[in-house]
């Protein structure tokens, strides 16, 4: 009798191991989805007119903060810059953009929107206005103005190079990492004319604010003159990133991620979002090492002190990086505090013993940058 039992329980338990392993091997997709990538970023529904419009109003605002070097700036116009309002932006500040000025003027946002931090980098802005006062006098240790053509505050500084600089981290990568992030959590079932589903569009936008063409191409070099060219960190793919093929690597990645989020391939999807975190970093730090690197073979104070203002612009970009970068709190910190130092101190070092920490830094954290 007990055997019988025992013949019946194991039965029963061999049946439920059975059914649970067929189960199992049921809810398990056959084969890996199978899709195209495309060479361009061309897909239905599309559409980042936000990303767009940003990177637009990115351009047009570092250009104008440019202007200070041969004008004083207007605190009125930086304000009305920054929050696109009083149709602030106009030709001289939206030329050969992808979005031309009466657009960007009703877009109905403004930069201190979409920035990361934004009032520290307006507070950055609004000093590049105060410094300009100084365009025409000759800048000195603890005296703001022009260096060569170059145009700096009472230490060195540039500001200009870091809102332009470190915006591409407060905006750029701050909302591209934000989007890769967010669309993980998104709807990829309903599909909405024009933008496709939730994830889908979250992606887009990502790939709006890296600002690139749809059809970029890595090995070529835009003119200035051209209306999809590649703009912020886009533009330093190529000038900073080549070495590290940051701009083929980037765009593919956002095409496979695009053909994945519509095949379902929730694992693709995932592995384009590593590459293209990990990249725009690198990216990033490429041109930190870059502008490390360049002036330590200058004796012109123009060239040391715009290579260390871009350089701090960088830096700057870098506090954005994803939570899963390699760069430690700590080594972040050094960077920052050495950026930090008064720029005529840091040419008069001659072993240059600094930037050497920094590069130091960089290489041991991203590996080879140059």
């Amino acid at each position: 009798m007990l055997h019988r039992k025992i013949l019946g329980t194991s039965l029963i338990l061999g049946t439920f191991i059975l059914t649970v392993a067929s189960c199992k091997k049921d809810d398990a997709p056959a084969t890996p989805p199978v899709y195209t990538v495309p060479d361009t970023y061309n897909f239905e529904n599309v559409e980042y007119a936000e990303a767009t419009g940003s990177i637009s109003m990115w351009a047009g605002f570092t250009s104008w903060l440019g202007k200070g070097t041969g004008r004083q700036l207007s605190a009125d116009s930086a304000n009305y810059l920054w929050n696109n309002t009083n149709n602030a932006f106009t030709a001289e500040t939206t030329t050969n953009l992808p979005i031309v000025t009466t657009a960007i003027n009703t877009l109905g946002f403004g930069l201190v929107t979409k920035v990361s931090d934004a009032a520290t980098f307006k507070q950055l802005a609004d000093s590049m206005v105060k410094v300009s006062a100084s365009f025409s006098v000759v800048a000195a240790p603890g005296v703001a103005g022009k260096v060569g053509t170059r145009l700096v505050n009472y230490s060195g500084v540039e500001f200009n190079q870091l809102v332009a600089k470190g915006l591409m981290g407060a905006m750029q990568i701050a909302k591209i990492n934000a989007l890769l992030d967010q669309c993980k959590k998104d709807d990829n079932n309903t599909v909405k004319a024009g933008t496709g589903t939730a994830m889908q569009h979250s992606w887009d936008l990502a790939f709006g604010y890296v600002g690139i063409p749809k059809d970029y191409d890595s090995a070529k070099t835009y003119a200035n003159t051209e209306v999809n060219r590649p703009l912020a960190i886009g533009g330093y793919f190529r000038e900073r990133g080549r070495t590290i093929q940051a701009g083929g690597t980037i765009f593919t990645a956002f095409r496979k991620g695009r053909a994945a989020i519509n095949a379902k391939d929730y694992t693709g999807r995932d592995q384009a979002i590593a590459t293209i975190k990990e990249t725009l970093e690198k990216t990033l730090a490429a041109a930190a090492y870059a502008y490390a690197t360049l002036p330590q073979g200058s004796s012109d104070l123009a060239v040391k002190f715009h290579a260390y203002s871009e350089c701090y612009g960088f830096v700057l970009a870098l506090k954005y990086r994803a939570a899963t970068s390699k760069l430690t709190a700590a080594n972040y910190q050094t960077l920052l505090d050495i950026m930090k130092t008064n720029f005529y101190e840091l040419s008069a070092d001659a072993t240059n013993a600094k930037l050497k920490q920094m590069q130091t830094i960089l290489t041991t954290t991203y590996g080879q940058l140059q």
